[in-house]
């Protein structure tokens, strides 16, 4: 272990045992301050990237169980919410677009199917990489899939590393392939956190269609419309044709094809959830069951060993236990009821609800990791909630606002990894990420607020 990474383990135990620390009145339940150290110690480990995330998610289960900060099954809750065996169905799903080549044929289809100009090709990165993230719920997926066919395009397009052409083409496939999905249900791993916590928390479930609605049309196909015009106005240029453009598209075999239909039928059950209230959880594991069924069989058991990430799912379930341990030892209560006293959110103004909480969130995003932002806020949307008279899950889709909002790249690991892979420089990518978050912060949520009025969720 390097000295940099100590030093960031010190740090932060520091920091979480100056919370342990903290004065309470008598009655505050025994367990409030263990857990507060507790969600600290960890966020920060997760925030500094000090140790691995899931070497991490294994200290928070080790601690947890070993002083009894909370009770097993609010510890491992994560295990048996619908978000977890969401991401459990999306890495399945994401093996089997690999194996068969599907991301490969539609990442293809849409980079080489708008290459008549500059402002084309970039607008067309972005929406294939959005209708990727519509049957591939995994951002890290996608920009494996995605990356190396737009590189290979810009070659053919005359763009030479560091060209402003190849680094505009680089960093739409990686900010498409990250921000507008975020308004899209299993597509990145926030937006499963947020609906784990809705389900964990308050025993609520944030269908498909609902989030979609609340959050796509503003949130998703404005901002990315946006995100074209500032990488052709910050990164311009000019499309030199070459004769390997018109090369043949790629094909797609039989295992190809079914996968493409069972994906289709899952995307139909998704954003019709809210008809037959099929989880989207649920529907993401028979759609990954499917792809095992004899005669549909396009993804082998061995497929499995090597491509899923179990990793992941530990860093998941963590993610999941910290909010309802915050939430069963009364730390969220705390936390909240110190908060309501300064913020004082009131039945009568939904504008000052919407803009302090989305704020909130924002906050809390800039110094942590996103999804340990949600299992931080979440715990006391409910208070707020009864506070406002609004819907809980109305506020807790104002935390959308706050993940989907960020200003610099570190904020968010995608990004950062997608910069490495389009051997894209921070600068480059603070260049385009800051004027996006603010112009997020000054335009879109403000209209998204207007859109949410529309819609009825707002007074």
């Amino acid at each position: 272990m390097t000295a940099r990474r100590t030093l960031l383990i010190i740090l932060v135990a520091s920091f979480a045992a100056a919370a342990f620390a903290l004065p309470v009145p008598d009655e505050t339940p025994a367990n409030v301050l263990p857990a507060l150290a507790l969600t600290i110690f960890t966020v920060g480990l997760w925030a500094t990237g000090a140790l691995p995330e899931y070497v991490t998610a294994l200290v928070f289960f080790a601690i947890a169980l070993a002083f009894s900060i909370a009770p097993a099954e609010a510890i491992f809750s994560g295990l048996g919410s619908g978000a977890f065996w969401m991401v459990v169905g999306g890495m399945i799903i994401g093996v089997a677009a690999d194996r068969t080549g599907l991301g490969r044929y539609l990442a293809h289809f849409f980079t080489r199917s708008l290459d008549a100009s500059y402002p084309q090709i970039i607008a067309g990165i972005v929406i294939g990489a959005v209708v990727l993230a519509f049957l591939i719920p995994s951002s890290m997926g996608r920009l494996v899939i995605l990356m190396p066919i737009v590189l290979g395009l810009a070659d053919n397009l005359g763009f030479g590393p560091g060209t402003k052409g190849r680094i505009g083409m680089a960093t739409a496939t990686n900010f498409a392939t990250f921000f507008v999905p975020l308004t899209i249900l299993p597509a990145n791993l926030p937006n499963i956190v947020l609906a784990g916590m809705a389900d964990t928390l308050y025993d609520i479930s944030i269908t498909y269609g609902v989030y979609l609605l609340m959050n796509f049309p503003v949130l998703g196909v404005i901002k990315g419309a946006i995100l074209i015009v500032l990488i052709c106005y910050l990164f311009p240029a000019k499309i030199q044709k070459t004769n390997d453009q018109n090369e043949a598209p790629l094909g797609l075999d039989a295992d190809g094809k079914r996968l493409a239909i069972i994906l289709s039928i899952a995307l139909i059950a998704w954003a019709t959830d809210f008809i037959h209230g099929i989880s989207p959880g649920s529907v993401a594991m028979i759609a990954a069951l499917f792809c095992f069924i004899p005669g549909l069989c396009v993804i082998g058991y061995d497929d499995l060993k090597t491509s899923i990430g179990y990793q992941t799912l530990l860093y998941v379930i963590a993610i999941l236990g910290v909010g309802a341990v915050i939430s069963s030892s009364g730390a969220g209560s705390v936390i909240a009821d110190e908060i309501l006293k300064i913020v004082k959110f009131t039945p009568d103004n939904s504008a000052h609800t919407y803009a302090a909480f989305s704020g909130l969130s924002m906050g809390f995003a800039m110094f942590s990791t996103l999804p340990g932002a949600i299992t931080i806020v979440a715990p006391f949307a409910g208070q707020v909630a009864e506070s406002t008279g609004l819907s809980v899950i109305v506020v807790l889709m104002m935390i959308v606002n706050g993940f989907s909002t960020i200003f610099l790249p570190y904020q968010s690991a995608p990004i950062m990894v997608g910069l490495r892979l389009g051997n894209v420089s921070l600068a480059n990518g603070v260049r385009l990420i800051l004027p996006l978050g603010l112009i997020s912060l000054v335009f879109l949520l403000p209209l998204n607020f207007l859109w949410w009025r529309l819609l009825g969720y707002l007074p």
